[in-house]
């Protein structure tokens, strides 16, 4: 009894002291960033390396340990599309893609010390309800990738805890397919379901949940670039390549 009320004070103050250090650190990134921005001393593939660099910070903070696998291909004008597992995801995505845009939802913006290091970063926000949104999204990604910025987006639409990925909506693919620009897929799959997928809704409790334990295993495999001339065939067999792949990592499973 003694035993286990001491492990859960441990793994419950392991869990707050991994929250305060990365918020901490969150700030002191977004208050440097916010200077040197303001002063016009750098700009945003300077706000793209510090990103980075916070990510690769935060995820040893929060003791994820990425098992990396593929080529990643960091061609200029590239689309990132992959499966969607946990609100860890982008930090672990950005600790390898050292530039890019990414698309996130728009509940994100609520968040005040988040919402101001994405936009730094640079974020485009979706409101998945809207379909202008979507379709200004769209717009906007083909555009990016026009003028050769990357873009990750996670094509879901929102975090899933199904064994297979929930099919990709087309909307980046064709803003792909009509800049001609090659599309990355990644499959990405987290060590123990029990624990580290995202089951439920309220936030804190499933931060506790995946953190509190001393290390949390994340798969990760980077697919050979794919193109193509039609969005709807290309979302598709991107569902595809992340279905096989993620029956695969979920060999490690137990």
């Amino acid at each position: 009894m003694i035993k286990k009320l001491f492990f859960n004070i441990w793994s419950y103050g392991l869990a707050w002291i991994r929250l305060v250090l990365v918020f901490g650190s969150l700030a002191f990134f977004v208050g440097i960033g916010l200077i040197l921005l303001k002063l016009k001393l750098a700009g945003q593939k300077f706000a793209f390396r510090m990103r980075t660099v916070w990510c690769k910070l935060a995820i040893c903070l929060l003791g994820v340990k990425v098992h990396r696998t593929g080529n990643l291909d960091l061609t200029p004008g590239t689309l990132y599309v992959g499966n969607h597992r946990s609100l860890v995801d982008p930090l672990v995505l950005f600790a390898y893609l050292t530039n890019g845009y990414v698309v996130g939802k728009i509940e994100v913006s609520k968040y005040p010390l988040v919402n101001t290091g994405a936009r730094q970063s640079g974020v485009v926000y979706v409101d998945r309800d809207d379909a202008n949104s979507r379709k200004s999204v769209r717009e906007t990604i083909e555009v990016l990738l026009r003028k050769n910025n990357s873009v990750l987006v996670f094509p879901e639409g929102t975090i899933s805890t199904d064994i297979q990925p929930k099919q990709f909506r087309q909307g980046s693919f064709h803003a792909a397919a009509a800049a001609q620009k090659p599309i990355v897929v990644f499959a990405l799959e987290m060590g123990d379901p029990d624990r580290d997928f995202w089951h439920g809704d309220g936030l804190f409790d499933l931060y506790f949940q995946g953190f509190s334990k001393w290390r949390t295993d994340v798969y990760l495999h980077f697919f050979d670039p794919i193109r193509g001339d039609s969005g709807e065939l290309l979302a598709q067999q991107a569902t595809d390549m992340v279905l096989v792949k993620l029956k695969e990592l979920q060999g490690n499973w137990g």
